[in-house]
């Protein structure tokens, strides 16, 4: 009767988590229109905050007053929240909302394809390492704190380089570039956590963390455009630039990552059961380099497409005038 009642209680939970994180996205890229990579990095930031908190935290609260203390506190501070959200948040006013072309139209454009693609990998690639690097490090015999400071080294650089992130894309306008930076990276990240067999490189407490600062770098670099790209794109395809747009983008956004952070563990899991986690992490570089390759090809596209459209601007012309006048004199 526990488990399913906890199964079910976790499925309501998904689904409110869900609506959330979604207007969150939504609300946030629609007020701050100009500022939209910005405000991702921002909420990436606090999001890691409390996946790195959350344990630590939970683990007070439990010993302080129980199994049932933790859901209580943060129950309650949730249905703060929810009130504050209510009588703070303005709901938006769109005039243009009949016009959206809706969810299926935007899987219909290649390139949402490629960037849902990329936040699939990412997500994947963060969900793996959480149930597999602790049996990866079982042969360094480090004590259980050693090994919650191994994962701070990947989440914790992803956490304080995202704001970064958000502020060079709304700064420079480099989404393309920087996707493509950060899947580049992650191939090396990938690649030398485990590391590959093929290579006879012995596996150390130093390239491991290495490895994971890369990945924190890669991941953040790759992830933090997609939203803003994602939007851009869209808006280019005729979609109208309003809520309801803003709404189906953040909603397959949030799609896209729960589904690789589903994937990463379930399938990579099995993957580490059968063949390894040194082969695993090598196919999942594999995958980054293939998302790569496209992204790269999207990248020269854009920066030709920004070169033309500096080209055909017209040339205001530069009209002199004498700064006083003569005639009369």
């Amino acid at each position: 009767m526990f488990f399913g009642y906890s199964l079910a209680i976790r499925c309501v939970e998904a689904i409110g988590d869900a609506a959330f994180l979604t207007s969150s996205f939504a609300i946030s890229a629609y007020t701050f229109p100009g500022r939209i990579a910005t405000v991702v990095g921002i909420l990436e930031t606090f999001g890691g905050l409390g996946f790195t908190a959350g344990p630590a935290v939970g683990g007070l609260l439990f010993e302080l007053g129980g199994y049932q203390l933790p859901f209580i506190v943060l129950g309650a501070l949730l249905g703060v929240a929810a009130v504050l959200s209510y009588f703070l948040l303005e709901s938006p006013i769109d005039q243009e909302m009949k016009n959206t072309q809706g969810m299926m139209s935007l899987l219909r454009i290649p390139l949402i394809l490629l960037l849902v693609l990329a936040v699939v990998v990412c997500a994947m690639s963060l969900a793996f390492i959480d149930p597999t690097l602790a049996d990866h490090l079982d042969s360094f015999n480090l004590s259980p704190v050693l090994v919650g400071l191994m994962f701070l080294w990947c989440g914790g650089i992803y956490t304080i380089t995202a704001p970064l992130w958000g502020y060079l894309i709304d700064r420079y306008n480099c989404a393309p570039s920087l996707m493509v930076f950060g899947a580049i990276l992650a191939v090396f990240g990938m690649f030398f956590i485990g590391p590959p067999p093929f290579l006879g490189i012995e596996k150390s407490l130093f390239s491991i963390a290495a490895a994971l600062v890369v990945l924190g770098i890669a991941i953040g670099a790759l992830y933090i455009p997609t939203f803003q790209a994602c939007l851009d794109t869209v808006k280019e395809n005729g979609f109208p630039d309003n809520f309801e747009t803003y709404g189906c983008v953040s909603g397959l956004f949030q799609s896209a990552f729960s589904f690789g952070g589903f994937f990463g563990p379930t399938v990579g899991g099995f993957a580490v059961e059968l063949i390894g986690f040194e082969w695993t992490t090598t196919i999942i570089a594999g995958i980054h380099f293939l998302v790569a390759l496209p992204l790269i090809a999207y990248n020269f596209i854009s920066y030709r497409r920004r070169k033309k459209a500096k080209k055909t601007q017209p040339v205001m012309p530069v009209l002199s005038a004498p700064l006083l006048d003569t005639s009369g004199v």
